[in-house]
């Protein structure tokens, strides 16, 4: 059996455990309903793709917005080359000064690694055994790109960011019987379609960019932007800093703040998940904002 099988085999019976599922409930889909849930099971049993290693995850941006489930590249990849019907993939970047063409769904594509130019965008094709020709996908930086975070050009890594979308829209194209209906991370720049709910900003929402603009922070509360996280499940400086500032804004009593820590089992903030996190975040955004 393939490495990539024995991953899979194992990640399925996570999801026949119900003291798993209790658990991947509370940290990766607090607030979908029952069917939604299942549904996420579902998906997460025909995929084999396990949530606590940020594969596979699900987020309801608004109680009365369907969930949107959400893959990680390298869960894309995952489930695509334990699929039965997997032949190859590649990926790659495009820039203005490589040589690229695209015949018939044949691609020509050859570079120095000097002088590239601008990076325009990337692309990915992906063939299943059976078919005769590969799915090809070619994404363009200008669609996704925020140009902050991770997408930004000089601090940042684009190249990666675009590749992983060209890459994960090709093998959901692929592997459409068995991927079809979930989304990429990175898919959720501005531009992209099915991107996030915006809503309007809040009281709170200003007085937290006042806060944070005080530190020295750029705040754009209107830009989604793509946070790929090194701590894995781990809550990252913006969602702390996130929660620090509506504490403030809400003047959350000790008391609460006490009693929300002993819900979460952590003594700290800097111990909650990310998961625990967004849903405090999410609690103290209902709460009334103080006059």
């Amino acid at each position: 059996m393939s490495n990539a099988l024995a991953n899979v085999n194992q990640s399925m019976m996570m999801w026949e455990d119900n003291k798993k599922l209790e658990e991947i409930r509370k940290l990766f889909a607090p607030k979908l309903s029952e069917m939604e849930f299942q549904f996420f099971v579902g998906l997460g049993k025909a995929s084999g793709l396990n949530p606590f290693t940020r594969e596979i995850w699900c987020v309801k941006y608004q109680d009365n917005a369907p969930a949107q489930v959400f893959i990680g590249r390298d869960g894309y990849r995952k489930a695509a080359q334990a699929h039965s019907e997997y032949d190859y993939h590649q990926c790659d970047a495009v820039y203005e000064n490589d040589k690229f063409e695209v015949i018939n769904g044949d691609v020509k594509h050859s570079y120095s690694l000097t002088n590239r130019g601008a990076l325009i965008g990337a692309y990915c094709i992906a063939k299943r055994h059976k078919s005769s020709r590969p799915i090809y996908v070619f994404a363009e930086l200008k669609e996704y790109s925020t140009g902050k975070s991770l997408w930004n050009a000089q601090t940042g890594k684009p190249a990666t960011m675009i590749k992983k979308v060209a890459e994960s829209q090709c093998l959901r194209a692929c592997f459409q019987d068995l991927l079809g209906g979930t989304y990429g991370e990175e898919e959720m720049g501005e531009g992209a379609e099915g991107g996030p709910i915006r809503h309007k900003e809040s009281k709170s929402q200003a007085l937290m960019d006042k806060l944070k603009a005080a530190k020295g922070q750029v705040i754009d509360a209107e830009a989604t932007e793509v946070i790929e996280a090194e701590t894995g499940l781990v809550a990252n400086n913006e969602e702390l800093e996130n929660i620090h500032a509506l504490l403030a804004v809400k003047e959350f009593a000790p008391d609460r703040v006490k009693g929300a820590l002993a819900h979460y089992k952590v003594d700290t903030l800097e111990q909650l998940t990310s998961a625990q996190a967004q849903d405090f975040i999410g609690i103290l955004n209902k709460c009334p904002d103080k006059e």
